[in-house]
């Protein structure tokens, strides 16, 4: 049995126990993560001596190692955007990898990161306080600075941006230090690829093409080029782990699987996802060739048949389930197509991607109703498109390699309830209608275990024992909690009955 040592991206369940669920009663290998006391909550960033006891004693007789470089420098994706550490620090934690490869050479290296984000809202939920104040403004300071360094705006027009924007001064420093030393580190991670890192992938958190995340983006560009670094970059962030646990699976079965994308029409593998800066098909090929597999175009000759379930043109928000463009795509003969597929005993996944922060609830009736969902290799619905592609390509991975196992079908269970009951329904309930009367709000609700969680629970176990009678007939929702005690995300422990 191999053993695998996993360094999530931050302790929310989509990072932290995802790859543990797929993991669970393997018989070929064994996943090692810290525990969640070492790990860090929210804006409390992880305990980086634990962090690094945990990888020392770990790793020195690990097969394999998949880390979020983020955890291990800052001790999270959002203590990343906080912290004030010096990159005298920094560089010394991300020597540690050296030092635990060099005590264990023959230990395959996975690791991803991200280019620290600059959201074009004000809100200071996962950023620095002052970004409640002025993060707009920030963000079109960056555009302006961009603007001009590409000649796209006259130096008159610059000026005049940079007057009007002059609230955001009191705050520029601590925001661009912060990001100089980041970036700087990123450019001292790329160098370990080749030498540490066997594969190392960037997703990109934020996809705008102008402002401070674009800028510093085309440096890690322009080193990749410059070095010929085998890097690969797209959108994405919460998968990274479940992407790179499906390459360790992949290498150590020694084979890659041919993976065959389906869409309801051809026009929709042009789509550009909410949050992303590319055609759906490009990043769909990337997550692919990352999670160990290949893309492969012929069905016939295919190992797994992925259905990408999106609108023929703007994909919307969960929140507005409508528009011509979903009912052009012609869901009864798509639904008809993976039927025959799955009655031909093929590997059928399905990456539910049609809206964002949710699963299609009317692809999902017709599933239940017509082709039941633990006859399917994998499924997933939830944020954004590449959030759920890189989930249901290692589900349908491991069970390519793995079969119809109990882990497989609980996994399924756990997708069901949060993605179809909690993203594309409960949520929105209880936002629109109980949590204020609760005393509470969509962005604090207290407590992680609590009056809102419970109801989040009784919620979900009515909506889905009327419509998913698959599910709840052979599952039960164990454990209901809040993880960063707010709505945005749900924390699920599914057992069966």
């Amino acid at each position: 049995m191999k053993k695998v040592v996993y360094l999530p991206l931050d302790e929310r369940p989509c990072n932290y126990s995802f790859v543990q669920f797929l993991s669970e009663k393997q018989k070929n290998y064994r996943l090692v993560c810290p525990t969640l006391d070492e790990m860090g909550d929210k804006k409390i960033p992880a305990d980086y001596e634990k962090i690094e006891a945990f990888l020392l004693r770990e790793c020195a007789d690990a097969d394999y190692l998949v880390i979020a470089v983020d955890t291990l420098l800052y001790g999270g994706i959002i203590p990343s955007r906080l912290h004030h550490l010096s990159k005298e620090t920094l560089e010394e934690r991300l020597n540690v990898l050296k030092e635990i490869k060099k005590h264990n050479p023959k230990m395959t290296v996975y690791g991803f990161s991200l280019v620290m984000r600059c959201p074009c809202y004000s809100d200071a939920d996962e950023e620095p306080d002052y970004y409640g104040v002025c993060g707009q403004e920030i963000f079109e300071y960056g555009q302006n600075e961009h603007k001009f360094k590409d000649g796209k705006i006259s130096e008159a027009e610059y000026l005049a941006e940079k007057a009007r924007l002059k609230v955001v001064e009191p705050y520029l420093d601590d925001y661009l230090t912060r990001r100089q030393c980041n970036i700087e580190l990123f450019m001292k991670t790329l160098d370990l690829v080749g030498d540490v890192f066997e594969s190392f992938v960037i997703l990109q958190d934020d996809s705008n093409p102008c402002g401070f995340t674009a800028m510093d983006q085309a440096k890690v560009r322009k080193m990749i080029a410059e070095k010929n670094l085998k890097v690969d970059i797209y959108p994405g962030a919460d998968e990274g782990g479940m992407t790179l646990l499906a390459r360790v699976v992949a290498d150590m079965e020694g084979y890659a699987p041919k993976i065959c994308p389906i869409y309801p029409k051809e026009q929709c593998k042009n789509v550009i996802p909410l949050y992303e800066d590319r055609e759906v098909y490009k990043t769909i090929k990337l997550q692919v060739e990352s999670a160990g597999g290949v893309l492969c175009e012929d069905e016939e000759n295919a190992d797994i048949l992925l259905f990408c379930n999106l609108p023929v043109g703007k994909v919307q928000n969960i929140s507005v389930p409508h528009g011509r463009q979903y009912y052009d795509r012609d869901l009864p003969a798509y639904i008809a197509r993976m039927k025959k597929a799955v009655e031909e005993d093929k590997g059928v996944a399905v990456a539910d991607i049609a809206y964002c922060n949710g699963a299609d609830v009317r692809l999902c009736e017709r599933i239940t109703q017509e082709i039941g969902f633990f006859k399917l290799w994998g499924f997933a619905g939830w944020n954004t498109s590449s959030n759920t592609l890189g989930t249901v390509i290692c589900q349908a991975i491991l069970r390519y390699f793995y079969g119809d196992t109990p882990t497989h079908r609980k996994f399924t269970a756990e997708r069901m309830y949060e993605d179809i009951g909690y993203c594309a329904y409960v949520r929105k309930q209880i936002w629109d209608f109980e949590v204020e009367k609760m005393g509470y709000k969509y962005e604090d609700t207290k407590v992680q275990v609590g009056e809102v969680s419970a109801r989040v629970e009784e919620l979900l176990n009515e909506y889905m024992s009327a419509n998913y009678p698959e599910l709840t007939d052979n599952y039960k929702i164990a454990k209901c909690y809040l993880p960063w005690r707010r709505m945005f995300e749900v924390g699920l422990v599914i057992e069966e009955k």
